[in-house]
Formats: structure tokens, sequence, C-alpha cells
């Protein structure tokens, strides 16, 4: 199954300008699975030996067609650019290098980052991370790491490891922003016969800027993970790959301009129905549901705050031209606004020699109970009080409907491999959301839009 690169193959001119890139520290692609970058990096011909300085990278041009005028593609919730009506680049064009440094022989130091067009080749620091050899088959990593939350997200960015042109949107739109995890981990290897075992367990927290792309400016948050800590295992056979992994966080926070607004909205709404609950003129079965609608406003603000719990089993096989890829997912994020989440995704593939034509389908589909915000309905006492609760309660319905990540996709696509370590795809995307009022994993600046977007993308994809 194989996710490393098939042979090894330098370009001069993308070497030049990716030197250029290391300066300021962007870098390709290794986790704990060995990724094609690693994989090159150790049968690099340029590698350095006598410094232990080995040096590798990946890159993906794409070119992706939008037909849908009222909706954008986009690989995560951090992308600064969707792709929106016509042709563009930023879904999929990336840039990485990464540096890998072992001192001794059972240290070593990996440096990664990647440069993306969808925000504007900003150079972002993937990976930074110590490895320690502790006993033979155990080691612990410290510093930054690849995302393990799915069963791709430590090789998402690098086109050419993937079969397809990028892991589904439907599942991955929801985690790519996680791109990394600020901490560490322990890794212990395992052989029995054949096979070999990987038991990870990790921990740490991560800080990205969230876009909120149905404000016209878009505009971010601070979103901020703490208490992220979980494991995986997975097994390596000879003709497949099993992984599963849980992940828990204890604290997932988005603070801006707007939650601001809206706890202050509530907090001054509370403190008016306490007021009123406060008349003695009132009598008390009035004033004492007024003041239990103004208890139960706090628990609205800060409403995307969660505590999310990730679920995934993945499975990548062979067997003689065909091969199969197949993940199962669940999200529930401990939060009835942000939701709970059932996903899938599965890839039939079948190769004729350097020709990889494919099918794939995905779906990612809410489940179980929305935000209660009926204490904010209009008590019909106060018409300016009414209209302060009526305004929160169309802001939280709309978050609600756009904190709603359904989505499906079906995609056709064709990978040739036409040169060492290089592969052209095209890939035909349908992706729906349920209806016009449901955005689902997509760039949507209103309501209602068209729920069908269609995607055709060309890519070439490289690592070296």
């Amino acid at each position: 199954m194989d996710k490393q690169a098939r042979s090894r193959h330098r370009l001069p001119c993308l070497g030049a300008a990716l030197s250029l890139a290391l300066l300021s520290l962007p870098a390709a692609a290794a986790d704990e699975r060995d990724t094609p970058a690693s994989e090159t990096a150790r049968a690099n011909s340029n590698t350095n030996n006598n410094t232990g300085l080995r040096l590798s990278g990946f890159a993906t041009l794409g070119l992706t067609h939008n037909d849908n005028a009222s909706a954008g593609a986009i690989s995560s919730f951090s992308q600064t650019r969707p792709v929106r009506q016509g042709w563009s680049a930023n879904l999929d064009s990336v840039l990485g290098l990464q540096l890998e440094w072992q001192p001794l022989a059972q240290t070593s130091l990996l440096l990664q980052g990647v440069a993306r067009a969808g925000e504007d080749m900003q150079p972002q620091l993937r990976i930074a991370y110590l490895r320690q050899q502790l006993a033979p088959g155990l080691s612990a990593r410290l510093g930054r790491l690849r995302t393990p939350l799915y069963f791709d997200s430590d090789i998402a960015e690098i086109g050419y490891a993937n079969l397809a042109v990028r892991p589904a949107l439907p599942l991955y739109g929801m985690v790519n922003s996680v791109a990394s995890l600020d901490g560490g981990d322990l890794q212990y290897r395992h052989n029995l016969g054949d096979a070999s075992l990987l038991l990870q367990a990790y921990a740490g927290g991560y800080d990205y800027q969230h876009r909120f792309h149905n404000l016209n400016p878009v505009q971010s948050a601070d979103a901020s993970l703490r208490g992220l800590r979980g494991f995986s295992l997975s097994a390596h056979l000879p003709q497949a790959m099993l992984r599963f992994s849980r992940t828990e966080i204890d604290r997932y926070t988005l603070r801006s301009e707007q939650v601001t607004q809206l706890n202050t909205g509530l907090a001054q709404l509370g403190g008016a129905l306490q007021q009123m609950a406060s008349n003695p003129q009132l009598p008390a079965p009035f004033s004492a549901a007024l003041a239990a609608k103004a208890q139960a406003l706090p628990a609205l603000s800060n409403p995307f705050d969660n505590r999310p719990i990730y679920t995934s089993l993945g499975a990548d096989a062979n067997w003689q031209q065909w091969r199969v890829l197949a993940e199962l997912t669940h999200m529930d994020s401990r939060s009835d606004l942000v939701g709970r989440y059932r996903g899938y995704s599965f890839t039939l593939a079948r190769s004729w020699g350097d020709i990889t034509p494919y099918i794939s389908i995905a779906r990612q589909q809410r489940v179980g109970p929305k935000l209660d915000t009926s204490a904010l309905a209009p008590l019909g006492l106060d018409p300016a009080l009414d209209a302060g609760m009526n305004q929160l309660h169309a802001g939280l319905d709309q978050a609600q409907q756009f904190a709603d990540l359904s989505t499906r996709s079906y995609s056709l696509g064709l990978r040739w491999d036409w040169r060492e370590n290089m592969a052209l795809k095209a890939q035909f995307d349908t992706v729906q959301t349920p209806d016009s009022r449901t955005p689902g994993a997509l760039a949507v600046p209103a309501l209602p839009f068209d729920p069908t977007l269609r995607l055709f993308s060309l890519t070439l994809d490289l690592v070296f």
C-alpha cells in the first residue's frame, strides 16, 4: 500500500525555489507513518551523511473549477481564500519542505512547514519536534507534531501520498483546521511475523485562526484547543493498513468580536430580566418565571465552545490491481450548537500500469439534538426587551445553521504516475449539503444558496 514514493527524483528548478523557501522555514512531510517526503529524504541523493542533515519536500500545483456562484470550496476553516465560481489554485496548490537533523544515533530533530495558495502562500510551521529513541521499539517526540485526528490527517497536504486529489472534503473539511499538535507523544512499535503494530499515545493543544466565511467581510476567530489527548493503534500488514484512533479535547474555544458582542447582549438581557423579576408588583409565579429565564441565558454565551471527541477507523488495502480505502468517523462535540456527527468515506481504484481510475463517496451527517433557544422567546411585556431577545434569537439560530457541517460528495478521478515521484490527477466532484439553508463544509456568504457544488480539478503532485 504504498503511500511511499516509488522512486527518487529531484527537479533542479524546484530545488532552487525550495532552497529559498527554506530560509523562512516552510517545509514538507513526514510523521509516524513513512510518507513519501520522509522516505525520499532518507534516500535523497543530496543527503549529507556526514552532518546528519536531510532535506526533502513535496509540492502540488492544482487548478480547480467551481460552477457554483453562491458557495465556495475550502479544505479547512482556516483557509483564507475559498475557490469561488470559476478557476482557482486555492484549494490544492501547496509547497513544502522538511529538514531532518540527526546529531546522535538515537536523537533527531525534524522541521516541516508548508505554504498554501489558499492562505496567500504564507509559510506555516507544521512540525518542529525532537525525537528520542528510548528503547528498542519505543520512542518519544516532543514539540509540534502533525495532527493525529483521522486516518489521513498526517498526509492530508501531501498530494502525492493521497490516491485521490485530496482527502474527502465532507470528513476532512472539519478536522484539517487542526493541522498540528503542540505537545508530545510516545510510540511503541512491535513486529508480529509479517505484521507491524504501532501504538501511539499523544497529548497537547493547538491554536489557529478560524474563518467565518458567512460574514461580509469575512471575520476571524481565535480558536484554541486545550487538554487534547488520545491514542491510535495501527497495523501494517503485507497488503493492508488499519488504524483506529480516539481523541478527546477538554476545551475547544472560539473567541471573536462577534462572540463578545453576543455575550454582552446576553448579559444585558439577563440583567434586564432580573430587574423585572425583582419588581414587587409582579405576581410571584410570573416573577419566578422571569428569574428562571434570566438564569438560563448564561448557558447560551460562547456558543461555539465545545469539548469534542473524535473517533476514526480507517483501512487501506490492496489486492492484485485493486485498491480499497475506507474510513468511519464519529465526532461528538458535547455541545448542542456544534452537534454530533457520523461520517464515512469509501474509495475503489483499479490500476492499469501507471494509470489508476477511482471512484469515491463520502458523507458527514449531523445527528442528535440542536441548541435550545427557548429562553429567548419574547415575553410581550416590553417592546424594547422583546426586540433585543428576537435579535439574539435570530443570531443564535443563524449560528446554528452555519454550524451544521452535514455534507456529502461523489468523486470520479484518474491518476497517472507519469514520472518518478510525480503524478498527474484529474477529478470531478459533486458536493452537496442537505438543503439551501445548510452550508455544511462549504464557504457560504449568505442563505439561502445553491446546495450543489461541482468541482473539476487538475493537479500535478511531486515529492523530492
